[in-house]
C-alpha cells in the first residue's frame, strides 16, 4: 500500500512539474530570448556533473538503509549514516572547490560558441548553481534515509510544496527583470529550505542519529564497492543527457540558437523520463525485501513486467498524442523558432520507452548487488557516443547530435543492459516483451492513426490542439479497458479510483 501511494503522490508531483514547465517556460524564453536561454540551459547541463560526486552513495542510503530496516537492525543503520554524513560533508567542499575551477575555465572551453557577454552570463549562473549543488550533495543521505523508510508524504509533499512556491517566485523574479541570475538564485533558496527540512525529519521524527563509533572497515568497504559501480552508471547516463550540448557549444560557432532549440526538446524528453520514473523512486526499498526474501527468476521477472506494463500505458499514450501533435505543442509552448525541438524530443522519447519500462530491472540489479557488468559495458558504451557526436554534429548539429545519442542509450540501456538482465537474473526476453507489449501498442497503434486523420479535419491553434488531445487519450482509454489491460491492472486502476473517491468523500 505504501508504494501505490508513493506512485500516486509521483504523478501528482509530476503533474505540477509539468504544470510548472507548461505556464513557465514559455515565459522564461520570450524574457529571457534564445541566446540567453541556451546560455541558461548550457550552464545548467554543466553544473550536473558535479552531482555526479554523489558516486553512488546516495542509491547505497536506500539500499543499505532498508535492508537493516527490514532486518531490524538500528545500530547499523545509525553507523551506516554515519558513514555517509562524514562522506557528504567532504563531497560538498569538493564540489564548491571543483565548481570554482569550471568558473575559471568556463571562457577559455566556450569562447567560440559563445559572444564574452555570454561567457561572462555563464560564469555568474555557473557560480550559482554550484553553490546549489554542494547544498544538495552535503544533505543527500537525508532525502535518501527518508525514501528508505517509506515516508513518501514527506519527500513528495514537500518536492510538491517547492515546486509551487519556486514556479510563483521564480515568475516574480523574471518580472523583476532579474533574468537567468533570478532562475538560478530561485533554486538556491528553494534547496535550502527543503533539505534543512530533510535533516530535521531525519533526527527529529525518524529518531535516526548519526554515529561512527563501532564501524568496521569492511563495511565501508563493502559500501565503496558497491557505490563506486554505481557512479560509472551515473557517469554513463549523465554524459549521454548532456554530451550533446557541451560539444554543441564547445564545437558549433554561434552555438547559443542551436543550444536553445535543444533545450526545448530534452525539456519534453526529461518531463517523459519523469512521468516513466515515477515508480523508481519508491521500488527499492520492497525490491530489497524481494531479494532478501530469495525472491525466484520467475518472481523477478514477473515483477519487472507487472510495473513496466503500468509504466508503458502511461508513456505509450504520451508518446502517441506528442507523435501526432507534438509539432503543434512545441509552437504554441515555444514559438516556431523551436519547432526542430520536435525532432529532438520524439527521436529520444522513443528510446526511452524501452529505458524507462525495463528500470526495476536496475533496481533488481542494485538489490542483489549484482551491477558490476552493466557498470563497465555502459560506460563503455557512452564513449562511443561521445565519438559518435563530434562526428556526426559535423553533419548537421542539432539532429546528428540527437541520432547519436539515440545509438548510444539504444545500445548501452537496452541491448546490453537486456543480456545482462539475462545472465543475472535469469530474465526470459521473448516472454518479457511478449507480455510487455501485449494489448497497449495496439491501443497506442490505433489512436496514432484515428490522430493522424483527425487533424486532416480540425485546425491549428490552442482550442483544436487541446480538442485532438484529449479525443486520443479519451479513445485510448476506451481501447485499454475493451483489450488492452489484463485483470491485476484492471483492479489495480479500480482501486485506485475506488481510493481517490473514499478520499474526496471524507473530505
Amino acid at each position: 500500500m505504501k508504494r501505490t501511494t508513493g506512485v500516486l503522490l509521483s504523478y501528482v508531483l509530476i503533474f505540477f512539474e509539468a504544470l510548472s514547465t507548461l505556464l513557465l517556460t514559455p515565459y522564461i524564453i520570450r524574457t529571457l530570448g534564445q541566446a540567453e536561454y541556451g546560455v541558461y540551459k548550457l550552464t545548467i547541463a554543466i553544473n550536473t556533473y558535479l552531482l555526479l560526486l554523489d558516486l553512488g552513495i546516495g542509491n547505497a542510503v536506500t539500499r543499505y538503509i532498508a535492508k537493516f530496516k527490514t532486518n531490524k537492525n538500528k545500530i547499523q543503520e545509525k553507523r551506516f549514516l554515519g558513514i555517509v554524513t562524514l562522506y557528504y560533508i567532504i563531497i560538498a567542499v569538493i564540489a564548491l572547490l571543483s565548481g570554482i575551477i569550471l568558473v575559471v575555465i568556463f571562457p577559455r572551453a566556450f569562447s567560440k560558441g559563445l559572444s564574452t557577454n555570454e561567457v561572462v552570463l555563464g560564469q555568474k549562473l555557473l557560480s550559482i548553481t554550484m553553490i546549489n549543488s554542494a547544498i544538495t550533495l552535503g544533505t543527500a543521505a537525508y532525502n535518501n534515509v527518508i525514501i528508505a523508510y517509506e515516508k513518501f508524504f514527506v519527500s513528495k509533499g514537500s518536492a510538491i510544496i517547492q515546486i509551487i512556491l519556486r514556479m510563483i517566485v521564480t515568475y516574480f523574479a523574471l518580472k523583476a527583470g532579474m533574468g537567468s541570475i533570478g532562475i538560478v538564485s530561485v533554486n538556491l533558496i528553494m534547496t535550502v529550505l527543503c533539505r534543512i527540512y530533510y535533516v530535521l525529519y531525519v533526527l527529529c521524527v525518524i529518531k535516526l542519529v548519526p554515529t561512527l563509533k563501532g564501524i568496521e572497515l569492511s563495511f565501508v568497504k563493502e559500501i565503496i564497492i558497491y557505490s563506486s559501480l554505481i557512479l560509472l552508471q551515473m557517469i554513463a547516463t549523465q554524459i549521454n543527457a548532456t554530451v550533446d550540448q557541451i560539444l554543441i557549444g564547445a564545437l558549433v560557432t554561434g552555438s547559443s540558437v542551436i543550444l536553445a532549440v535543444y533545450g526545448v526538446g530534452t525539456q519534453i524528453v526529461q518531463y517523459f523520463q519523469t512521468f516513466g520514473s515515477a515508480f523508481t523512486g519508491v521500488l527499492m526499498p520492497g525490491i530489497v525485501k524481494m531479494v532478501e526474501n530469495k525472491a525466484s527468476a520467475k518472481q523477478l521477472t514477473d515483477e519487472m513486467i507487472r510495473i513496466g506494463r503500468i509504466i508503458l500505458i502511461v508513456l505509450a499514450l504520451i508518446w502517441s498524442v506528442f507523435l501526432v501533435n507534438g509539432k503543434e505543442f512545441i509552437k504554441l509552448w515555444a514559438g516556431q523558432e523551436n519547432i526542430n525541438g520536435y525532432y529532438v524530443a520524439i527521436i529520444l522519447m522513443t528510446v526511452n520507452i524501452f529505458v524507462l519500462t525495463e528500470a526495476v530491472g536496475t533496481q533488481v540489479l542494485w538489490a542483489m548487488n549484482a551491477h558490476k557488468e552493466q557498470s563497465y559495458l555502459k560506460i563503455t558504451i557512452v564513449l562511443c557516443n561521445i565519438l559518435l557526436t563530434i562526428v556526426l554534429i559535423k553533419w548537421n548539429p542539432l539532429i546528428g547530435a540527437t541520432i547519436g545519442t539515440f545509438i548510444s542509450v539504444l545500445l548501452g540501456d537496452v541491448v546490453v543492459l537486456n543480456l545482462i538482465f539475462i545472465k543475472k537474473i535469469g530474465m526470459n526476453l521473448i516472454y518479457y516483451y511478449k507480455m510487455l507489449f501485449k494489448g497497449i501498442i495496439p491501443c497506442a497503434g490505433i489512436i496514432i492513426i484515428i490522430g493522424f486523420i483527425i487533424n486532416q479535419f480540425l485546425a491549428s491553434g490552442l482550442l483544436c490542439f487541446l480538442l485532438k488531445s484529449f479525443i486520443m487519450v479519451i479513445l485510448y482509454c476506451g481501447f485499454l479497458l475493451l483489450f488492452g489491460l489484463n485483470q491485476y491492472e484492471k483492479q489495480l486502476f479500480g482501486s485506485l479510483i475506488t481510493k481517490v473517491r473514499r478520499g474526496s468523500t471524507n473530505e
